[in-house]
């Protein structure tokens, strides 16, 4: 008669995966984030981080807290005016006399809401479709990246 002994368990492969930066998914998350920040600052993405913004009050170019009560951007929050000096009166931004942060917003979330939800939908969905649509040319760009860490 044979032994009995217990079959022994085999150890699970772990796949090792590396964090990739992909671009489609980076072109997604911009357009996302830059409509979400038009919804409740009045500015773009690239304009709420930087500051500059186009056809204001003042024109286009870097002018906090001179660019319409309605228009809010980091530069502004953090109390930096034209000249890039600090103050600590301006922290918060400055809105108009009778104006404050919370007015400015909802006058945006209220102008802005429905374009941005409308681009928060359908981006995720479009992003999808193209991937599908643009399959066959999309495979030669992922064979060019291999091994960069970058994909599409």
């Amino acid at each position: 008669m044979g032994s009995l002994m217990a079959r022994r368990k085999s150890s699970k492969r772990r796949r090792r995966t590396t964090t990739k930066l992909s671009l489609t998914g980076l072109a997604e998350t911009l357009i996302i984030g830059s409509a979400a920040t038009k919804m409740f600052f009045g500015v773009n993405l690239a304009s709420f981080l930087t500051g500059v913004t186009t056809g204001s009050n003042a024109g286009t170019g870097f002018y906090p807290s001179q660019d319409g009560a309605n228009q809010i951007t980091l530069p502004e929050l953090l109390g930096i005016n034209a000249a890039g000096q600090w103050s600590a009166s301006r922290v918060g931004g400055t809105y108009g006399a009778n104006s404050s942060f919370n007015d400015a917003v909802m006058h945006n979330v209220r102008t802005n809401a429905m374009p941005a939800i409308a681009t928060a939908v359908l981006v995720p969905i479009g992003f999808r479709w193209g991937k599908k649509i643009f399959r066959k040319p999309l495979s030669g760009v992922r064979k060019a990246l291999k091994g960069s860490g970058v994909t599409v």
